[in-house]
Formats: structure tokens, sequence, C-alpha cells
């Protein structure tokens, strides 16, 4: 795969997690505790990154997703820890309930985390390709 196909991989991933918290947010009206917002604030602008990136067929300002992965990352896997064991947790709304159907298993959290590893990983492999 080319370099653009990786960050193009990436680009979908945030945009997904993008949609996905917008709906849960405006539609849904499921009010984001301190570390969802923490991961949305690192998500949002990993999509404008990773898109300019795309427009402008260059990958040389990439570093810039890189605080905002570890930002949304770290957040989300504390936010997973805590919900696994409560006395360490920050948040005290629902978000240890799995409110997305099709996974059953899995929290927000889990799934934000997944998804920053996926688009550190596939920018990890963009920079190697590079």
């Amino acid at each position: 795969m080319r370099v653009r196909g990786y960050v193009y991989i990436a680009w979908l991933i945030a945009l997904a997690g993008c949609l996905v918290s917008l709906y849960y947010g405006e539609i849904q009206q499921i009010e984001p505790c301190r570390l969802c917002w923490y991961q949305r604030m690192a998500l949002f602008p990993l999509g404008w990154i990773l898109g300019a990136s795309l427009y402008r067929n260059t990958i040389s300002f990439l570093f810039l997703a890189w605080p905002f992965i570890a930002l949304g990352a770290f957040s989300a896997l504390y936010q997973s820890v805590g919900i696994r064991y409560p006395s360490l947790s920050l948040c005290g709304q629902q978000c240890s309930e799995s409110l997305v159907r099709f996974t059953h298993h899995f929290s927000f959290a889990e799934l934000s985390f997944a998804g920053f590893f996926a688009i550190a990983f596939f920018l990890y492999a963009a920079q190697i390709k590079r």
C-alpha cells in the first residue's frame, strides 16, 4: 500500500470517530464526561490534520498529529482502567455502559482507545513507508 493509502485509512478512522461522537452527543443527547471531552478534543483536530495532509498530498506536517493521538489514547486508556476499577475513576456518568449495542462487550473508552491506536498504527506505517 502506498503512503497516501495509510493516511487515508487513518483519516477515515478519525472521521468515523468524530461522526459517532457527534451522533451520540447531539442526536442521542448523551452528555460526555470530562474524559470523553478530552478524547473529543484530541480526535476532532485529527480529522482536520489528516484531511489537510490528504488534500495537499504531503505527509510533511503529520508530526502535528502525534500529540493529539497521545492525549486521546492516554485519556481513553485511563478511562478504560477507571471503568474496570471504579476506585480510580474520574468519570461519574454512564461511560461504563456499553451504549453501542453491536459490541455488547466494549465501552466507549475501549473503542476510543482502539481507534487512537489504529490511527497511530497507520500513521507510523505511512512514515516508515515514506
